[in-house]
């Protein structure tokens, strides 16, 4: 949800309703962690690879995203490793080589999770993802769930998300300038954060006088409140729920 995910363009996902988008990453997420053979990853990675050639036009961040979550990914396979029961490597009683197979695969089921999430991210404003997603859980209201109340709140943060971008960004930049150590660099960090959160204070209660008053309106660039599905929403979410049943069948 941050300013700098989304690319614009105007593919066949560009274009796309946003809650089309949100219903069948769901359903693709659902089909992709309850699989139980290597297969169906196989094909939903193709999938992915797919889309995102015809949507973006690089796949440069892929590594990055693997970096990111290095961590994860590794302890997920130690822990499976080590822990799971079944046949073993190398003559040992406690390497688990049916751990090593479901640990390789969750980590695969993580990562394409987050690979789909992030082309929804590429391809949707913040704005139209929230409006979608307020949208999609209108009928909760007859629950008493306070549905409007909360896509308010999450287009408040959309709009107040990179002025902390930006004040984190200059006190990175103080920091590295003054820091001669990691004791000192730590140090100025502790003692930047009152500083920093006055100033986010600031800019908050900035924000919503300019709301209340009219000057800085919240945007609503989905404008999807109550409107129906277009005829290309529709044969897409068709084609996408038979596209996702013969993942399942897979």
């Amino acid at each position: 949800m941050t300013e700098s995910a989304y690319r614009p363009g105007n593919s066949f996902l560009h274009r796309l309703d946003s809650r089309v988008k949100l219903l069948l990453l769901l359903g693709l997420i659902v089909c992709m962690f309850s699989a139980s053979n290597p297969q169906r990853l196989f094909f939903i990675s193709c999938l992915w690879f797919t889309t995102a050639a015809a949507t973006i036009h690089g796949f440069q961040d892929i590594w990055r995203i693997i970096k990111m979550l290095r961590w994860l990914l590794f302890f997920t396979l130690i822990i499976h490793l080590f822990f799971t029961p079944g046949r073993t490597l190398f003559g040992t009683s406690w390497i688990s080589y049916d751990g090593l197979l479901r640990g390789l695969m969750i980590d695969v089921q993580l990562l394409l999770a987050v690979l789909f999430s992030l082309l929804l991210a590429w391809t949707t404003r913040p704005e139209t993802m929230a409006s979608g997603l307020t949208t999609l859980l209108a009928p909760l209201q007859r629950l008493r769930v306070p549905v409007k109340e909360a896509g308010g709140m999450l287009l408040l943060v959309l709009h107040f998300f990179p002025l902390i971008q930006k004040e984190v960004a200059l006190l990175k930049a103080d920091s590295k300038e003054e820091r001669a150590g990691v004791v000192s660099g730590f140090k100025g960090w502790l003692n930047n954060i009152e500083p920093l959160l006055n100033r986010l204070f600031d800019h908050a209660d900035q924000l919503a006088r300019d709301i209340v008053s009219g000057t800085e309106p919240l945007e609503d660039m989905g404008n999807q409140n109550g409107a129906v599905f277009d005829r290309h929403a529709l044969i897409t979410s068709i084609f996408g729920i038979l596209l996702i049943f013969i993942l399942w069948q897979v």
